[in-house]
């Protein structure tokens, strides 16, 4: 009884004595909701692209990161492509089903395009003929002609997981990937380009199965290759990829073994090419995102079209925990003259392709003499370019990386004092580099 007595006391002296005691408890109220609402919009905001970035835990045992599965072989991957392929260089597509997108999809395609919208068809159908469904497309156009945006707005219209990012500015291959990425929703992303195709219905299927069983970072699948000659298919598939120290259905653990996604002692002359592609891979969104933002805006945002497929998938394996490599036929790379590499490659040289990939070689590279031979072997591979020169002299830019990237190699205490007089004794017989050997 007393304590009703106290609380409508306490009601009366709110609402009806004490005038001011309210406006108090409004104020309170109203400053307590809004850092609440504040707080929880930045947090959406962060999440955006960056809920991920949680740390798993979980490294699966034995049993499941070594499994094997049974997959087709080259030849009877090739033959049954064929009807699949036939269908999707035709532009014809065979899943007619209307699928919404999802808010959180699985997947995300992410496809960089420039002036592709001659040849991006048969990628999109071979991506929207897939049995699984649950998937955003997102195209990152790289400051295309009018043509291409016409064109893939059209392909939007008829389907709303197409999602069209445009830069004003041609960027480069690079940057168009990263921006597309960043932007993705999807747990996982399969990297793409937009004049290539998947070669069956089941890709998506059979990696986000194998995905499942082990919680891989990455898992690395195979491709075949093709010219856009009607007819002429030929293999994608190199016979150090799956040689005698890796098993096929092998499984590797980055941090323990370094910069680059090969066995312990491997050296820069040793990498296996088609680990070193960006194509025929599964990645976690949360391990791409990391790595970009390792990258830096700085790096991705140079004008990079030779060597970005190396840089962003060393930059990616430097940053997972465990991937897996399948002996799957899962994707066709098509040589295409009128490809996004193709036509940029026009206004970029090799030279500077691979000084953009020292950059950030230094910064990944762990802390060891045995991995850090890798840049040794890199910088002075610089010394054998013919237009070493020219590109010092013609650009102030590319010659403060080079000599930062140089001065960095040669104070690196990781280094063997060996390897630093090499470096000085071929760097001084080239008086045009403007440093004190």
């Amino acid at each position: 009884m007393e304590m009703d007595f106290i609380f409508y006391k306490i009601i009366y002296l709110i609402f009806f004595k004490k005038k001011p005691l309210i406006i108090y408890l409004l104020i309170t109220i109203s400053i307590l909701l809004i850092l609440f609402l504040s707080i929880k919009y930045a947090k959406s905001i962060y999440s955006g692209n960056n809920e991920d970035f949680i740390e798993d835990d979980f490294l699966p045992d034995n049993k499941t990161i070594y499994f094997e599965e049974k997959f087709d072989s080259y030849r009877e991957a090739f033959n049954k492509a064929r009807g699949y392929l036939y269908n999707n260089s035709k532009g014809i597509l065979t899943n007619t089903k209307k699928i919404k997108l999802s808010k959180k999809p699985k997947l995300s395609i992410v496809i960089p395009c420039y002036n592709c919208h001659k040849f991006i068809l048969p990628a999109l159908r071979s991506i929207q003929n897939q049995n699984f469904e649950d998937y955003e497309i997102i195209i990152s156009d790289d400051g295309s002609i009018p043509e291409t945006l016409s064109f893939l707005e059209q392909m939007q219209k008829e389907d709303d997981r197409i999602r069209i990012i445009t830069n004003k500015k041609n960027m480069g291959t690079l940057y168009a990937r990263c921006v597309g990425t960043l932007s993705a929703k999807g747990k996982y992303i399969i990297p793409m380009d937009a004049d290539d195709m998947f070669l069956n219905k089941d890709v998506f299927d059979v990696l986000i199965n194998i995905e499942m069983k082990g919680n891989f970072d990455i898992i690395v699948y195979n491709s075949i290759s093709s010219s856009l000659k009607p007819n002429c298919i030929i293999t994608f598939y190199y016979p150090d990829f799956f040689d005698e120290r890796h098993e096929p259905n092998r499984v590797l653990f980055q941090p323990d073994l370094g910069y680059y996604p090969t066995s312990p002692g491997d050296n820069i002359d040793k990498i296996n090419f088609n680990e070193q592609l960006i194509h025929g891979k599964l990645i976690k969104r949360n391990i791409y995102n990391k790595a970009i933002y390792k990258l830096g805006y700085e790096r991705y945002a140079r004008f990079t079209i030779f060597g970005e497929d190396n840089l962003m998938v060393n930059s990616i394996f430097n940053v997972a925990k465990i991937a897996k490599f399948i002996p799957y036929y899962g994707y066709l790379y098509v040589n295409n003259a009128e490809s996004i590499s193709k036509e940029q490659n026009k206004k970029f040289s090799v030279i500077k392709g691979h000084l953009y990939m020292l950059d950030p070689l230094i910064d990944f590279t762990l802390d060891s003499q045995r991995n850090k031979k890798v840049l040794v072997n890199f910088i002075l591979s610089f010394f054998k370019f013919e237009n070493l020169k020219s590109l010092l002299n013609n650009s102030e830019y590319d010659n403060s990386v080079f000599i930062s990237c140089l001065d960095r190699i040669l104070n690196c205490k990781y280094i063997s004092d060996e390897d630093k007089n090499e470096i000085r004794k071929r760097g001084k017989m080239l008086k045009f580099i403007k440093y004190n050997f």
